[in-house]
């Protein structure tokens, strides 16, 4: 889509939704053109919506100046989810961050889309309510940025993923028009297409308020840090806790290179002989976490070098800061990173990181390793030097070998990271073209002129001769 104006429309679109919410400098463009990657779009216009009416026009008057529109949250996806292409404009909800209801008897929320993780874990806590989705970046990531990706976290292993607590969405549509699913339609003859939208990565509307599920807060939690000689000790561990029908709430692997860089950013002491950390906590009623703890510590210690306990605030702070400080500390030990995500069965684990040990060592390059362990989610960062242009493309081909390995061993190209724009082109790997042409006619109804995130999600449909 190109646009084609005399003068500047723009002002408008600034006219129509205030000032202040219009921006168009290089500096502005810059900033809203990138996502966690290194990838890069540039828009034609950055608009910082705070209502849904903003939202509405701007989708507008986008479709009637013939340009694309492209969702943002907080920027922190590593998909190239919410990187603009085709000079569109950029609609970042940043600005639209309400906890407009929090209902203790009903135990749900209404979210605007803009609204940070943790605040809003924090928001419900005062009500002895629990939002368990947790990804790393839940400082910083919105909770309309974690629908669309459908993102994981931390507690993935015991209490699952975003979509499993999303109980209605109400979006803007290609038309500019306000829909609604779920909860919020209340009909309950229509057909819910809330999971539809979910992990829908932008392509099929703009999210303007969230209803989500909320659990009563544990009552006791227990933390659980495990050194390990070998990364294989520690993985055969996570197979041993869950063969005794243990479910923790967390189990995070985290291997000799992610260790050592992450204990140096966060400035902790910990034990340089270990070649992989098991982080594992453990909630429910006070009786259940004992017990649980007691069973994890008894596994734990058959093979572990050292065990650590934290079942104070504090000291369990200290235990997942280390762990959320892997990816930024990362960044320190080379100029370049493709950080991906892939998932395999959890008894393939150990396999997979043989995998990448072997693509580690055939190309010289360090691949950190660490994730969620308990869902078979690992988080693999080929590190490279950016200014090499052979190392860079041979980090791109390392990358893909890991991806081919985990599909051999029945696992998928990503595990909560999505698809975005980094990973498209290599769907077709997993899916079949037949599921893919029925995701092609899946957007082609929801957004027929092609508005909403263009180059994201889907490959590029395959050229018909005539």
């Amino acid at each position: 889509m190109s646009p084609f104006w005399t003068k500047d429309p723009f002002q408008a679109l600034e006219k129509s939704i205030g000032k202040g919410k219009v921006f168009r400098k290089p500096e502005d463009l810059a900033i809203y053109g990138m996502d966690a990657t290194k990838l890069c779009g540039e828009p034609v216009a950055v608009v910082l919506a705070e209502t849904t009416a903003d939202v509405q026009e701007t989708v507008r008057f986008a479709v009637k100046l013939g340009i694309s529109v492209t969702a943002r949250g907080a920027g922190s996806g590593l998909s190239g989810g919410s990187v603009p292409l085709d000079g569109g404009i950029v609609i970042s909800c940043e600005r639209m961050n309400n906890v407009e209801i929090i209902d203790p008897k009903k135990m749900t929320a209404i979210v605007q889309p803009g609204v940070v993780t943790s605040e809003l874990q924090a928001k419900v806590a005062k009500f002895r309510l629990f939002y368990p989705p947790d990804p790393s970046s839940h400082t910083i990531s919105t909770i309309g940025g974690n629908v669309a990706e459908n993102a994981g976290g931390l507690r993935c292993f015991k209490y699952g993923v975003t979509s499993h607590y999303v109980r209605g969405i109400e979006y803007v549509d290609s038309d500019g028009e306000l829909k609604t699913t779920g909860l919020f339609t209340g009909e309950a003859f229509e057909p819910d297409m809330t999971p539809l939208l979910v992990g829908s990565e932008g392509t099929l509307g703009i999210f303007t308020r969230i209803e989500l599920q909320l659990l009563l807060m544990p009552a006791a939690t227990a933390t659980i840090a495990a050194y390990f000689a070998t990364r294989e000790e520690a993985l055969h561990s996570v197979e041993a806790i869950i063969a005794a029908g243990i479910v923790p709430s967390i189990m995070e692997f985290i291997d000799r290179q992610a260790l050592k860089a992450s204990a140096s950013h966060s400035n902790y002491q910990y034990n340089e002989n270990a070649g992989a950390l098991l982080l594992i906590e453990t909630d429910g009623s006070e009786e259940q976490c004992e017990i649980d703890a007691r069973k994890i510590l008894t596994l734990v210690r058959k093979t572990a070098i050292e065990v650590q306990t934290g079942t104070v605030a504090n000291e369990r702070e200290k235990l997942w800061k280390l762990r959320r400080g892997i990816s930024p500390s990362l960044i320190k030990l080379a100029t370049g990173r493709i950080h991906e995500d892939v998932a395999v069965p959890r008894s393939k684990i150990a396999a997979l990181a043989s995998e990448i040990d072997r693509a580690s060592e055939e190309s010289g390059l360090s691949i950190p390793v660490y994730g969620h362990a308990g869902d078979g989610n690992l988080h693999v960062v080929v590190l490279f030097r950016a200014e090499d242009s052979k190392e860079s493309a041979l980090a791109v081909k390392v990358s893909h070998q890991i991806f081919k390995a985990a599909l051999n061993l029945g696992g998928t190209i990503t595990g909560e990271h999505g698809i975005g724009l980094a990973k498209r082109n290599l769907l077709s790997w997993q899916i079949s073209e037949q599921t893919i042409g029925l995701s092609r006619k899946i957007k082609q109804i929801f957004d027929p002129q092609g508005v909403f995130n263009p180059g994201k999600l889907l490959p590029e449909p395959p050229i018909v001769e005539k």
